[in-house]
């Protein structure tokens, strides 16, 4: 969704706050000299590039557009007409549109009270047809996650003839969580599909960077419908500039990561409900048109863009600090305005 237009601070997209790293863009201006040729018809040295740096067999890896990009091209690869997908709701804007393309029912299951998957709901809604359940793990737009534990218990639940889509676009911000590696992942669940970006973690949102990781016959299944040429070398130079500059990439995720708990303490003293976020955004529930709107015309006012989910609560994404000051300004505004006796 686009940016409130003039705004100073654009915290509505869960972007990265800090522009490309030099390293980079060195490496972008470096390979914009032979743009009149032509990219790998099927880009099998960029795929390989992820899998040495995930250490993950090449023939697992599906690279494409952005996660988004890829995970259109799954749906074109095993939902026909007719077929379901189970997602929650609210959950990733694209999600619904894609079962709209893939002409999939899209079956949208509300968060339970602490704004998590309702994990029991989903798996009551799985039948024969169900095609993929998306599970967002860090959840957007909530940042809430479920531990490995429970996921597992949950996969346990789910027919072979359903693939799991765990979007992990923002698992690099998830410090502290605790899972198996991604190739001990798929083998032990085949049906799963393990989906991340370099949107996010590494600033790298414009250039469309993103993969997954499948058992192999799935993952031949989705480049079998995926356009030729589709990886450029600009994506190419920025991933490699990216994965050799992972010390800088980390400093910035920490940064980044002490933002959203000094902005999170900040609201919770302000007596906002906001649930703990491993992501680079924040959640403040805010279910009624009376609570967003007080505080959608001081952040306005201040320049601010977040995202406003009518009925169900705010996201904002971490930005500099003089952006999560701004947030802080406006949500205090609002709680001034709300306590003040009437005149």
């Amino acid at each position: 969704m686009a940016a409130a237009s003039g705004a100073r601070h654009l915290l509505a997209q869960n972007e990265h706050p800090y522009p490309p790293l030099p390293s980079v863009l060195t490496a972008l201006a470096g390979a914009v000299g032979d743009l009149n040729r032509y990219p790998d018809f099927r880009p099998e040295r960029f795929a390989g590039i992820i899998a040495d740096w995930q250490g993950v067999p090449a023939a697992q890896v599906v690279v494409g557009h952005g996660s988004a990009g890829v995970a259109l091209d799954l749906f074109h690869s095993v939902v026909r007409p007719g077929d379901n997908v189970v997602h929650s709701d609210p959950c990733f804007d694209a999600y619904p549109l894609f079962c709209e393309i893939a002409g999939a029912e899209a079956r949208s299951v509300p968060l339970g009270a602490d704004a998590r998957h309702d994990l029991a709901a989903m798996a009551a809604r799985v039948d024969e047809r169900t095609r993929i359940i998306v599970l967002c793990n860090p959840h957007n737009p909530t940042g809430t996650v479920y531990s490995w534990a429970e996921l597992t218990d949950f996969f346990r639940r789910v027919p072979a003839t359903a693939l799991i889509l765990l979007d992990e676009a923002y698992v690099d911000f998830a410090g502290g969580w605790a899972a198996p590696a991604v190739p001990d992942r798929i083998a032990e669940w085949p049906n799963l599909v393990v989906l991340r970006t370099l949107s996010k973690s590494h600033g790298l949102a414009a250039l469309r960077i993103g993969y997954a990781v499948a058992e192999e016959s799935v993952a031949r299944r989705v480049r079998g419908v995926q356009v030729p040429y589709a990886v450029n070398r600009l994506q190419e130079a920025g991933l490699l500039a990216a994965v050799a500059a992972q010390d800088e990439v980390d400093r910035r995720i920490a940064e980044i990561a002490a933002e959203r708990d000094r902005l999170r303490a900040e609201l919770l003293a302000l007596g906002r409900s906001v649930p703990p976020s491993l992501t680079n955004f924040l959640w403040v529930t805010a279910p009624s048109p009376e609570e967003q709107l007080p505080v959608k015309s001081e952040l306005e006012r201040l320049g601010v863009a977040v995202r406003f989910y009518p009925g169900q609560g705010i996201r904002i994404a971490v930005g500099e600090k003089d952006a999560n000051d701004a947030v802080l300004e406006g949500f205090t505004r609002a709680h001034r305005a709300a306590a003040a006796p009437p005149n």
